[in-house]
Parts: structure tokens; C-alpha cells; sequence
């Protein structure tokens, strides 16, 4: 039978019963503003019950959609904080280190096993001392940046040491550098150290990573994911934008009915309660606006660290390449002010449920004149 065919029926009475599920929708809206408003099938809600009501329900409103701003926007600005004060300056340390400790082995076999005409007559030289340098000093910085977890700081601490011992045998391949099979063995044993002998790309290796750049390039890779972690819409900003969403335009709905109540009932035109739900309505938005500008500029960030993956051994062109990567990637995020926007939310969420707050007072003043109507005992009643 075909497919189409056993769909067609359920489709067809999807669609016949769909005009009679339009009505619903129809009456839910009318139903939901006379609430707003405070009217009834008999007329209108009395004034000191509606009044109390919404004094209470309009701050409360207010409050929920500011607490969940907030927290969506905090969620955006901690992830902001730690990809722009720690991640990435640990990916940029760790190329570093990977491109110093491979310049470096070039920098050893050059001078020890392939100068001309004189083979194990030449010392090391500044040049590799340097490298070796630069490349311990990365180490110690990424050790520093608080960006690696536990399990990461245990493996930085095994690849330091190894670094150390690499440099060991390069230095003993140098005080032999007179007799060719301990000079070559040296420095050959040394090579194994720092890499493996099949050509290891910068992706995910194939095996447990037993080498210092092949350690150093599981690093780099974990903070690579971890990057995109950060960059993506996290469950908790999703959720809480959405309810923030929600509770903001059901403020709204409420204020302007209460609003068209005290205009219908008091014949009153509030100026009081509409100041002070402009603060409730514009600190989402501008929360929204700062969120999605320090969002973007994670994606960005995180897209141009992500090409120190490809950056070679290169003694001209590998210290620009990252040196002009971190700069891209620092400028991003300075032009996106995150910091202001901290400030902004430090200011305007308190200042919101200040206004949250003032609704109520207003509202709890106007129905101060109308006390709630009591129902008077009489003397003959039990």
C-alpha cells in the first residue's frame, strides 16, 4: 500500500476537524482581556478586590521576568567571561608551546646532525635555547589561565615534565656531539619523545596520546569542544529567555488592562504606573540585546581561535599567525563591551524591580480610598 495513501486518511480529518479547534483560540483572547480588565458577565469586578489583586500580581509579574532576564543574561556573560579570560588565552599559550617545541627539534637536528661539513662540531646555540624557553613559559601560563579542569591540569603537569626531559636528552646529545652514534641517538630518542614517528594530524589522535605534541594536541582539542560549548545556546539561556519572554508580555497584557480599569472605573489615566513599568519592560530587552551581541562575539571568537589547529612550525610565519589570532580574537570582544553590558544589567535589573515595586505602591494608593467591603454580623446570628 502506498504511503501517501494510509497518511490521507488521518490527514483528511485533521483538516475537517481544524475549524472546529479555530473557535477555541477565538474565544480565549476576549476571555483573557475581560480578566485583564476586570470584567465580568455581570459587569465589573469591585474596585478594592481588583486593586489588591493586582498590586500583588503586577510586582510579582515584574519580579519573575526580571530574575529571569537576569539569569539568561548571566548564563551568556559567564560563558563571555570564561572563553575571552581563560580559554582562550590557553589555546593561544598551547600553539605557542606546540610551534616553540617544533621549531625547536629543527632547530636541534639542524645543528647537531646536519651541518654541513661539520657534523657534531657545532653547539646548540641561542636559538634553541630560546624555543625551548618560549615553549616552557607557554606551559606554565596555560597552568596558570585556570581554564584546565582537573584531569587537564594532571596531564599539563606530565607534558611540563616531559618537556624537561626532552631537553635533558638534547643537552646530553650535545655534550656527546663528538662521537656520532651516542650524538644521533640522542637526539633520535629525544624525537620520540616529542612526537610520534607516523605523521599525527592536529584532530582527534587515533590512540592515547603518549608524546608531548600529541598530549599537547589533545589539549588543545578539549578546549577547542569546550569553546564550542561555550559558544552554543546552553539549555538554562534557552529556557530562561523563553519564560522571561513570557512573564514580560504577561506584564504587559496585565498592566495594560489594569490600566484601562482604572481608566473605565476611577476615570483615571495613570501616568505614575506607566513610569514606573517602563524600567520592568526595557531592562529584558536591553538584557536580550547585550546577550545576543556577547554571543555572537563567542561564535566569532571562538571560530578564529579554532584555526590555531592549522598553524605549522613556521619560524616567520607561526608567531604572526598566532600573535595576530589572539589580537583578532581580544579586539572581538572589546567591541562588544561585554563588560558594559555587565554594568548595564548591574544597573537596570535593580532599578526594574524598583519600578516592579512601585507598581504596587501606586496600585495600593489608589485603592486606598476604597476599603475591602466586610460583611456586618448581626446581633441574632450564631
Amino acid at each position: 500500500m502506498n504511503p501517501l495513501n494510509r497518511l490521507a486518511a488521518p490527514l483528511s480529518r485533521a483538516l475537517r476537524a481544524l475549524p472546529r479547534a479555530l473557535p477555541a483560540p477565538r474565544r480565549l483572547f476576549p476571555a483573557l482581556w475581560r480578566r485583564a480588565t476586570g470584567r465580568t458577565a455581570e459587569g465589573s469586578r469591585p474596585t478594592a478586590a481588583f486593586l489588591r489583586r493586582r498590586m500583588l500580581v503586577l510586582p510579582a509579574l515584574g519580579v519573575i521576568a526580571l530574575a529571569l532576564s537576569a539569569a539568561a543574561y548571566g548564563d551568556i556573560h559567564g560563558r563571555t567571561e570564561r572563553l575571552r579570560d581563560r580559554c582562550t588565552p590557553a589555546l593561544v599559550d598551547l600553539a605557542e608551546a606546540r610551534t616553540s617545541l617544533q621549531l625547536a627539534q629543527e632547530e636541534a637536528v639542524s645543528r647537531l646532525l646536519r651541518t654541513p661539513g661539520k657534523p657534531g662540531l657545532v653547539e646548540l646555540g641561542e636559538t634553541y635555547r630560546s624555543l625551548l624557553t618560549e615553549a616552557s613559559q607557554s606551559l606554565n601560563q596555560v597552568a596558570q589561565s585556570r581554564a584546565l579542569h582537573k584531569a587537564q591540569e594532571q596531564e599539563l603537569r606530565v607534558v611540563s615534565g616531559l618537556v624537561v626531559a626532552y631537553g635533558d636528552k638534547i643537552a646530553w646529545a650535545d655534550r656527546h656531539r663528538t662521537t656520532d652514534v651516542l650524538r644521533t641517538a640522542g637526539v633520535g630518542y629525544a624525537a620520540d619523545m616529542l612526537d610520534s614517528p607516523k605523521g599525527t594530524t592536529a584532530g582527534t589522535p587515533p590512540q592515547e596520546p603518549t608524546t608531548i605534541l600529541d598530549r599537547i594536541r589533545e589539549l588543545e582539542r578539549q578546549l577547542r569542544d569546550e569553546n564550542r560549548d561555550l559558544a552554543a545556546w546552553s539549555p538554562l539561556t534557552v529556557t530562561a529567555a523563553g519564560a522571561a519572554a513570557l512573564a514580560a508580555a504577561l506584564f504587559a497584557f496585565v498592566l495594560v488592562g489594569t490600566s484601562v480599569f482604572l481608566r473605565d472605573r476611577l476615570r483615571l489615566i495613570s501616568l505614575q504606573l506607566a513610569v514606573a513599568a517602563v524600567p520592568v519592560l526595557l531592562t529584558p530587552a536591553l538584557l536580550a540585546v547585550g546577550g545576543a551581541q556577547e554571543h555572537g562575539a563567542q561564535e566569532r571568537v571562538r571560530t578564529a581561535v579554532g584555526a590555531l589547529e592549522k598553524v605549522r612550525a613556521d619560524r616567520v610565519t607561526a608567531p604572526r599567525r598566532i600573535e595576530s589570532t589572539a589580537l583578532d580574537a581580544a579586539a572581538v570582544m572589546r567591541g562588544t563591551h561585554p563588560d558594559g553590558w555587565s554594568m548595564t544589567a548591574g544597573i537596570a535589573v535593580p532599578a526594574g524591580g524598583v519600578g516592579a515595586l512601585a507598581c504596587g505602591v501606586t496600585l495600593f494608593l489608589y485603592g486606598r480610598p476604597y476599603p475591602a467591603g466586610r460583611t456586618l454580623r448581626k446581633y441574632g446570628d450564631v
